[in-house]
């Protein structure tokens, strides 16, 4: 009989790998992936070299620069990243299994549904060994969030390729160690907002899994709302089943453009690009319902935007309307302009429904909207006034900003 495992498969340092395409000698020096020139001056992943110096993912650059002073900056290249995980994702699925992946270097798979293919949990393993080869890190646990930790706890700097099972009997011991530094990115809220909530939960003395399971459920929920439940269930081992990515035939057009193209070159560029892509999708009977425009930057590294249309399309004047001013926010000329396609849907998307229900019609098209507005200028991007003390004498008091939910 088959019991419920999560098989949990990492790729340490992927976005510095990739960054360093063949460079890979220089991971024994202490270098760090330095931030997009659009995002917040922090630190990204760094080498095991520059961890043994006391330097973190997300520091602040003058801060890593402080502590270390030979710390050198790579710039990220975050669509080559993205095409080495997805050729991961691909072998893993090779093996028949049905994968989970919301963040490139981390899938998630339920091993049950393989098991009698592969002669057992041991096969399944056995197999994602024989595609992936020992790069990479294996675990098996009950839930995704101890999966994750098992893999995650061998150090990037020891030779990779050891692969743990944890007992369904031993989940609740394990979780309960496990410190909640663990949480940010495992929760529905933005990151941000999950990380002032941690560190609320750490001045309160909390250090542990453990010590978040151990209060009182409306304790947690009148202190940290939503969030702090949904970080409770993690703690106790409660979570939703895997939810894996719908299979759907990869495309890509790319376009090598001349020296330093910007401006007119670009929007050449990008239309020819919409009108290749919008022939596959009619070829295909298909339309697309997000995709990532990304460019090959002069001087190294990479640029990418995501994109998601109102409503599934396949019309090449509607994909270059959506992606032509994503191109405005280049750091600078690029050699090389791609269109990548995420989601896919059936070429006639729209169904008739047979009961009008304006009040749930209106809620998916207000989800819909605001997944457009995050996807376009990020998380932080809607947020809600929620009518707290109305008669306070303190402004401060009377609203607050809270994050937009549709739900």
């Amino acid at each position: 009989m088959c019991s419920y495992m999560v098989v949990c498969v990492l790729l340490p340092l992927l976005a510095l790998r990739a960054a360093l395409e063949r460079a890979q000698n220089r991971l024994l020096e202490p270098i760090a992936l330095a931030p997009q020139h659009d995002g917040p001056q922090l630190t990204g992943e760094v080498s095991p070299a520059a961890h043994r110096l006391g330097v973190r993912p997300g520091m602040g650059l003058g801060e890593a620069v402080d502590i270390c002073p030979e710390l050198s900056m790579i710039t990220p290249d975050p669509t080559r990243a993205a095409q080495i995980w997805e050729a991961v994702l691909t072998r893993i699925e090779s093996t028949g299994a049905a994968v989970e992946s919301e963040r490139d270097g981390e899938a998630f798979f339920e091993a049950s549904g393989i098991e009698r293919l592969h002669g057992g949990l041991e096969g399944v393993l056995d197999a994602i060994d024989a595609k992936l080869g020992g790069s990479f890190l294996v675990a098996a646990a009950p839930t995704r969030l101890a999966a994750l930790a098992m893999a995650g706890d061998q150090p990037v700097d020891e030779t990779p390729g050891r692969r743990r099972v944890l007992p369904p009997e031993e989940v609740a011991a394990f979780l309960s160690t496990l410190p909640l530094a663990i949480l940010p990115g495992r929760l529905p809220g933005p990151e941000a907002e999950d990380r002032r909530m941690l560190e609320s939960m750490r001045r309160l003395g909390l250090r542990t899994l453990g010590d978040l399971a151990a209060l009182p459920v409306d304790a947690v929920a009148d202190r940290f709302g939503p969030s702090g439940l949904a970080a409770r269930d993690l703690a106790l081992g409660i979570e939703g089943p895997i939810r894996p990515r719908t299979p759907f035939e990869q495309m890509t057009e790319r376009l090598d453009l001349p020296d330093a193209a910007s401006g007119i070159h670009l929007e050449g560029g990008l239309t020819i690009l919409c009108d290749r892509l919008a022939t596959r999708l009619r070829a295909a009977g298909a339309s697309v319902r997000a995709l990532s425009v990304e460019a090959r930057l002069l001087g190294g590294g990479s640029w990418s935007h995501q994109a998601s249309p109102r409503q599934p399309t396949a019309s090449s004047p509607l994909l270059r309307m959506l992606l032509l001013p994503a191109l405005e926010q280049l750091p600078r000329p690029a050699d090389r302009l791609g269109l990548r396609v995420l989601e896919t849907a059936p070429e006639s998307a729209d169904q008739l429904e047979v009961i009008h229900r304006p009040g749930e019609t209106r809620r998916r098209r207000l989800g819909e909207a605001a997944r457009q507005v995050r996807a376009a200028v990020g998380e932080s991007a809607l947020m809600r006034i929620l009518e707290t003390e109305p008669e306070s004498r303190l402004p401060e008091r009377r609203m607050l900003l809270t994050p937009y939910s549709s739900e």
